[in-house]
Order: structure tokens, then sequence, then C-alpha cells
């Protein structure tokens, strides 16, 4: 159990201290199923973790301490298989190892404490029960019952989502009929998605699939975006904000006649889209270096379709990504904004009279989303309904719920 504990608790120092998101600090580590889960766990119920240690700590230990304590917290309030004096024990031993064996005793407790379960969570109808219970920041709560109201907003912090991945098929290789008849060949179970994908468990099989390029991981509500701009035919394509690459390459597939430009600001995350388009036999996308917020001349007016799932707060993701309340607080909606209204301005530029542009992100609030479909409207773009199997009105909000991350896609014709 220790070495699981410090595990966790090395992997949480460079998500807490060091900003690195959690799915990048399992790169090259070869961590056991204990301490993912204790690391994603911490993540979770970080809110109701600080909120417990806050009244049975006087004073802030240092950040290790602290960090240690989220894990022990957590284990304790989590763990069934573990008896809590095990817990403790080696959360004790594990504080040692750090060499911080001064506060030991501290650590031994707080957790027993925490064991004993001596401490209060808000009570229904406090001002900050929804927020503890859900273990998400005060703020987000509020917004989210503001803008959907309470049902509603329960129903998204209460969904827990599901371990699926969502498969889409590579149309230039394969089909989901050939896929699904393989799965079935190996008793592996599946369920078709809305969106012409397949949901399922990640195993050999689907790895190797992934491999071969047969298969891509993407989720429902990106695939979405693609059908909603729906290229076709012998057209040119720009995607705006690449990275990865899995909406270029989709469009790539939607018009294989076409070309598909697919520009992004990073360097390395360029060589992502280009690593992505060459296990995807995605021959007509060309990868570009370009900041979509600057005005680049050469893109003026010569493209038909411009995809711009522009940066954005990602709440609508936070099921998968928990730390994003780490990355990103209130602050960050309008300040991302703002980026999106100038990569807006830029997008319109670029379009073909009687082109198509469709606007897109992964978060939930009016800022990002619908405030800036009307800003795309004031720049003369017609809203215009979407080739999906949704009702619309050439916008869409998706809320986080089982396999559908929040999104907001806007369809418009120049």
């Amino acid at each position: 159990m220790k070495e699981h504990i410090l595990a966790a608790c090395k992997l949480l120092s460079e998500i807490y201290t060091d900003r690195t998101y959690a799915d990048r600090v399992f790169d090259g580590e070869n961590a056991s199923a204990l301490s993912v889960r204790l690391v994603f766990g911490v993540l979770e119920r970080d809110t109701e973790i600080s909120f417990i240690l806050a009244q049975l700590a006087e004073k802030q230990p240092q950040k290790p301490v602290k960090i240690l304590l989220k894990v022990g917290a957590y284990a304790l309030l989590y763990l069934d298989n573990v008896p809590d004096y095990a817990i403790v024990s080696e959360c004790v031993e594990a504080v040692r190892r750090m060499g911080k064996g001064g506060a030991s005793g501290f650590v031994n407790a707080v957790l027993k404490r925490i064991a004993a379960r001596r401490f209060s969570l808000p009570e229904p109808g406090a001002p900050d029960y929804l927020s503890v219970h859900y273990s998400k920041p005060e703020w987000f709560v509020d917004r989210l019952i503001v803008e959907f109201g309470e049902a509603r907003a329960k129903a998204v912090l209460e969904d827990k989502g599901g371990d699926d991945v969502h498969l889409r098929v590579n149309s230039r290789v394969s089909s989901a009929e050939a896929v699904i008849k393989l799965l079935r060949a190996h008793a592996q179970e599946y369920m078709p998605s809305a969106v012409g994908g397949i949901l399922t468990r990640v195993t050999p099989l689907v790895k190797s699939l992934f491999a071969e390029g047969v298969v891509t991981y993407q989720s429902p509500s990106s695939v979405l975006a693609v059908q909603a701009l729906a290229p076709g035919g012998r057209v040119e394509v720009l995607d705006l904000c690449s990275a990865p690459g899995g909406k270029a390459v989709y469009a790539s597939e939607l018009a294989p006649g076409g070309r598909v430009t697919a520009c992004d600001v990073h360097p390395h995350r360029l060589e992502l889209v280009r690593k992505y388009c060459s296990r995807m036999r995605a021959d007509n996308v060309t990868p570009v270096l370009s900041d979509a917020t600057v005005f680049e001349p050469r893109f003026e007016g010569r493209f038909d379709f411009v995809m711009a799932d522009v940066p954005c707060t990602c709440f609508g993701t936070f099921r998968k990504h928990p730390d994003v309340f780490l990355q990103r607080g209130e602050d960050a909606i309008k300040q991302l904004s703002a980026v999106q209204k100038k990569i807006l301005q830029n997008a319109v530029r670029y379009l073909k009279d009687g082109g198509v542009l469709v606007y897109s992100t992964c978060t939930l609030f009016r800022e990002e989303n619908s405030d800036n479909a009307e800003f795309a409207r004031k720049l003369g773009l017609v809203p215009e309904k979407m080739p999906i199997p949704f009702e619309n009105d050439g916008t869409l909000q998706i809320l986080p719920r089982g396999e559908w991350d929040g999104f907001f896609i806007a369809r418009f014709r120049k």
C-alpha cells in the first residue's frame, strides 16, 4: 500500500505544484491500478477533501504533506477493501519515506480523526452543500444552476459517465459493420452510438485496431461537431485549431476528394496531427503552423468550410479531466471568450462567400458558447440548421451525460 501511496503523491505533486495535466503525468509511468485510482480519486473529490482537512488542520501543512493527507483522506473515505488502521499506518510510514518525518505525528492525528469521522459536512440547504456534496467548486455549481436550472445541474453533477470508449471507424479502410462483426467474433460487448460509432471497452483487440488505424478514439460530441460541418466533394476545408487532429482527419474522410488544412500554433502539437494523419492514412490533410488569433492573408476567402473548434475552458469534460478546475478558474471564461472572438473574426474572412463555418467548444457556459454564436451573427454569418440526428436551430448545447462530453456546436453560412 505504501508504494502506491508514494507513487500517487509523486504524480499529484506534478499536477498540484507543476500544473501538469493529469492525463500527461502518466506518460512513461508504469503506474499501478491502485495509484491511478488514488490520483483520480483525489482530483475528483478535491473540494470535499479540502473542506474536511480545513476543519482538522489548524495550520496549513507543507504542500507534500498536504498532498499525502489528501491521498490518505480519499483512501479512508472511498477504499472499502483496506482497513482504516492500515491506511493510517502506511501514510505515516510514507511521510517518513518522503523525508518529512517531523510531520508523522500530525499526519497520524489528522487521518485518525478522518477514520473516526470526526468532521462535519454541510447539511442540505446550506449554501455550500451542493459544492461539497458533489465536490465541485462553488462558483461552478452556482453557474450550472443559473444557466440550466437546479434539476439539470444536479443531473450533470450526479452523472459519472461510463467506462466505455467511443470508437470511430476509419471509413478509408473499414466500416462499422465490419468492426462490429469482428467484436462479435471475439465475444466483445459493444453498443452502436448515436453518431455511427461504437461504444465498447478497451481490450487488446481494440488496441490493435487503433494501432492499425482501423478505428480511433473520438468522443461522440467531437464526432457530432464534424458531422455538423458536413464537408463533401472537391472542397477546401480549414481546421483552425486542429491538434491532436481528430476533427481534421474525420473531415478528410467525409470529403475524400477535398483538401484539409489543419492548423495549430504549437510545433509539438502539430506533430501530434501529423502522427494522427499517418496512422489514419489521411493523405489529404496538410498540417500548417499557424496562430488562429492572428490573421493569415494567404487564407483570405479561400475555404469552402471552416472548423473553429476553439481553445476553451474545457469544463464540459470535467468527468474525464477532473483536474480542469485546478488548471482553470472562473476568470478563465472571460479571458478565453475574448480569444475565441478573435478567432471568429479571422475565420469569417477565410470563408468563401456561401461557405460554411462550424464553431464548437467543449465547455458549458454562455460567454464561450451562445454569446459567441451571437457575435458570429454580428460578423455577418447566418445561422443554419445542422445536418445531425438531433433537433437544432443551428446551435446545440450538449450537457455532459452518459457517453456525451459537454459541448456547444453552431453552424453558420457566409
